[in-house]
């Protein structure tokens, strides 16, 4: 026999008399749960009910200054604050403004999804920097700080005017899939306004969805069924403006009666429906503001396509979005679309966008999307076979499909799309008809759960469990890890990554220790302990123990890790090699993405500029941008390497080096860019190294003009090795042998004086190898390869510093 799920059923209390014994604090107090959203926040509060209806939840209506000074009351918040003529503006007034203002200047939104990266300045032009009166915005935390500051004020005066009891108990909903990081600055965002969180106060938004549904439905007598002996798995589809969060749950009956508990949560990707607003920006509306005026993307630094231009087009981006998405949806009454889904028909905006650039203004008269080229753009997030990210400008904007983070969730609970026996879509986003369809396909045996309110649900549910927890201290659904959190180890000469905690780990955890770990040689005097989440290219923290002493730590030193994670979800950490001991202070990673250690070495440098623009009073210097140059060179970044030098070169006249920015170009595989400012170079002051890097543009098109370029590099320097090789090399094939072999051990020669006296540029070797090689000297050539100097980049951790297992087994529970 089958049981309803209920809300009742989930927590008996509230049929029981033990609910008169709470039900004095219980009516003193409001209840609130708070649904931070990317894009739009929304509060709700929740109160005991009767029978049929035990809790009542509804969303709050929250005042918002428009930028004319109107009051607009609504339940849904954008998450967006704008600086308009000397005004604060938080909400609808501040989204209005999205066409006018500069995101990062005065305009900011989105800042939900950057929350525990270690970015910096995040915006050095900041209208609202240190010396501004108390008001500070230089990074997503200052504004998360500003929105939740606005939220508390909205708060509290709908209780007073509501004459709600001012004892205000709060739950925030966060994505499941947030790390330790993104959850501390969000906890601080919080606190530092004075609301009262506690202990488990956080609720992952896909629970506090499933909740709010199964309290809806209770009410509509829409029940979930519990067959007898049975088990089903509720996937919760959340996809929102910023994330895309996958969790499954568990519904069964045991003897305590109806349980449902977490089994999976899906890895965190930055997914949501901003990415297809940018994707629609990038690839249709872009074109449009570039049509008829002889320029292309290529005519514009990445930097000023990421955060001038690209941001100007989000907001028709979005309304193109939703109109369309709209209208498809009235004619969608199945899983089919509707033929108007993949027509040419369009729709437009009557509202021209106009943007400011190094290049002149660009407008578009009426910005416009069709069908078919909407559902193109959402083929890229609907792909089913591929893991790898769809690329857009030089491949630093990437595109996640919604069923990299659906699979990843699959896989944790060992489950196929068939072991699925409900989904349930919750978020704006997904009343995207083309997710709604891929999604819903994906699970052909699944029952399709769609609430009217896809965007109030979350805050329901926050509501609900703020009153639940708060006001019973009970927990209906048992939060869990979302990823394995990790140690990496030395094993001989292998660095080996251990699991200390597995994924799907039931929160408040148990305290594992980790102590039979000891230093990898005698005497080591620093010990590292790198704790990675996911896999070891997402380091959250490193662990430093120093021994000042002579001779360093023993090796029979006995190194200890506690681990525990509290109910907020976040890492605690306690490490001791004998009797010196340290607690941890988690990392702010430079990006909530798995990073190498190139991209490490990358952000880093972006933070560091961004910090020294912020102190430069918003615009970048002449030594900023030289070591931005220097690190994108460091790590083989051509493109963005050519495009700081570039720009050097535009603000500070002949710093830049027009020969290297060709070089730079031409490595990144942007010939026309590259001739470009090795012909300016050449004009400006001719050299035989820019006549050689002009003559390699030309020689696998045209012959004639890449001999004319080496014979003008030899004829400007004589002993320029490289063009010498090169010519030898054509006249030997044009059966002027004499003539070629004499070019190539000249500049054999000259490069083995070099060699011998350690003079060697890092570009020599490889040029030097193939002279060799042409000489028939094979084995010298080889040498030569075998000498030449291996780039050493800063890693996060020394691998000579890293522990080792003392025996096979080695994780305790205490």
């Amino acid at each position: 026999m089958s049981t309803e799920l209920t809300i009742n059923n989930l927590l008996p209390v509230l049929t029981t008399g033990k609910l008169s014994e709470k039900n004095a604090t219980i009516q003193n107090t409001t209840f609130v749960g708070i649904d931070f959203g990317t894009s739009t926040t929304v509060v709700s509060i929740a109160v005991l009910g009767k029978d049929k209806e035990p809790l009542i939840v509804k969303p709050i209506e929250l005042n918002q200054k428009l930028s004319d000074g109107a009051i607009f009351s609504s339940y849904k918040v954008p998450s967006v604050i704008a600086w308009y003529n000397n005004n604060l503006i938080v909400g609808e007034g501040a989204a209005q403004l999205k066409f006018k203002l500069r995101q990062g200047k005065n305009l900011w939104h989105s800042f939900k999804m950057e929350l525990g990266e270690d970015v910096g300045c995040k915006y050095p032009n900041s209208e609202l920097g240190k010396n501004h009166n108390k008001l500070t915005i230089l990074n997503p935390t200052d504004a998360s700080k500003i929105f939740f500051k606005y939220l508390k004020v909205q708060i509290e005066r709908y209780v007073n005017t509501h004459s709600l009891p001012s004892n205000i108990q709060y739950a925030v909903s966060i994505p499941a899939s947030f790390e330790a990081n993104q959850r501390r600055d969000l906890v601080d965002s919080l606190e530092s306004n004075g609301f009262m969180i506690n202990k488990q106060s956080l609720i992952d938004e896909p629970n506090a969805a499933f909740l709010s549904y199964v309290s809806k439905s209770s009410v509509e007598g829409k029940h979930l069924q519990i067959p007898q002996d049975y088990f089903p798995n509720v996937l919760v589809f959340d996809f929102g403006a910023g994330t895309c969060d996958i969790s499954i749950l568990e519904l069964g009956k045991d003897n305590n009666g109806i349980y449902s508990k977490n089994i999976a949560i899906s890895r965190f990707e930055k997914l949501g429906g901003n990415d297809i607003d940018k994707l629609i920006a990038v690839d249709v509306l872009l074109p449009q503001l570039l049509e008829g005026t002889g320029l292309s993307s290529e005519d514009f630094r990445t930097r000023e396509l990421n955060e001038l231009i690209i941001p100007k087009l989000l907001a028709a981006a979005e309304r193109l979005k939703i109109k369309l998405s709209d209208n498809i949806s009235l004619q969608t009454t199945t899983k089919v679309l509707s033929e108007l889904a993949l027509t040419n028909d369009y729709t437009s905006l009557g509202k021209e966008i106009e943007i400011e650039t190094r290049k002149g203004i660009l407008s578009i008269e009426e910005p416009k999307l069709s069908y078919k080229e909407f559902a193109r753009i959402n083929s890229v997030f609907t792909k089913e076979n591929s893991n790898l990210p769809t690329k857009r400008i030089e491949k630093e904007v990437e595109f996640v499909s919604v069923f990299t983070p659906i699979k990843t969730a699959l896989k944790k609970a060992n489950l196929s799309s068939t072991d699925i026996d409900y989904v349930l879509f919750i978020g704006g986003s997904s009343k995207n008809p083309f997710i709604q369809k891929a999604v819903s396909n994906y699970f052909p045996e699944s029952d399709i759960l769609l609430p009217n309110d896809l965007q109030a649900h979350v805050s329901s549910g926050a509501a609900i469990h703020s009153l639940i927890y708060n006001g019973f201290g009970k927990n209906v659904i048992q939060p869990i890890t979302s990823e394995p959190i990790m140690l990496i180890t030395k094993d001989g000469y292998r660095e080996i990554v251990d699991s200390i905690v597995e994924a799907g780990t039931v929160i408040p955890s148990d305290i594992k220790i980790i102590e039979n770990l000891s230093p990898q040689k005698e005497g080591q005097e620093v010990i590292e302990l790198p704790i990675c989440v996911g896999s070891k290219n997402k380091l959250l923290y490193n662990i430093k123990l120093f021994n000042p002493e002579s001779g360093g730590f023993p090796k029979s030193t006995s190194v200890k890790l506690e681990i525990e994670i509290n109910a907020d979800k976040m890492l605690l950490i306690r490490a001791s090699a004998g009797n010196k001991k340290i607690m941890v202070e988690p990392l702010s990673p430079f990006a909530n993405k798995e990073m190498t250690t190139e991209e490490r070495i990358k952000y880093k440098a972006e933070r560091d500029f961004n910090l020294e623009c912020e102190r430069n009073g918003g615009e970048p210097s002449l030594s900023a941008l030289q070591s931005l140059h220097k690190a994108y060179e460091k790590i083989g970044m051509d493109f963005k390497a050519a495009e700081t030098l570039e720009q050097i070169e535009e603000m500070f006249p002949g710093k830049g080096n027009l020969n290297n920015i060709g070089l730079h170009y031409s490595n990144a595989g942007k010939k026309d860019k590259a001739i470009m400012f090795y012909e300016r170079a050449m004009s400006k002051e001719p050299s035989s190294t820019t006549a050689f890097n002009i003559a390699m543009q030309y020689k696998h098109t045209d012959k004639k003009r890449y001999q004319e370029y080496l014979e003008k590099a030899q004829e400007t320097n004589p002993l320029h090795n490289p063009s010498a090789y090169s010519l030898g090399q054509e006249y030997i094939k044009a059966g002027k042998k004499k003539e070629g072999e004499k070019l190539l051990k000249e500049a054999f020669e000259r490069w083995k004086q070099k060699f011998e006296s350690n003079k060697m540029k890092k570009w020599d070797y490889s040029w030097f190898s193939s002279c060799a090689r042409a000489l028939g000297k094979k084995d010298y050539a080889e040498h030569i390869e075998e000498c030449e100097p291996k780039e050493n980049l800063d890693k996060m951790y020394n691998s000579d510093n890293l522990t080792q297992f003392k025996q096979e087994e080695g994780l305790q529970k205490q």
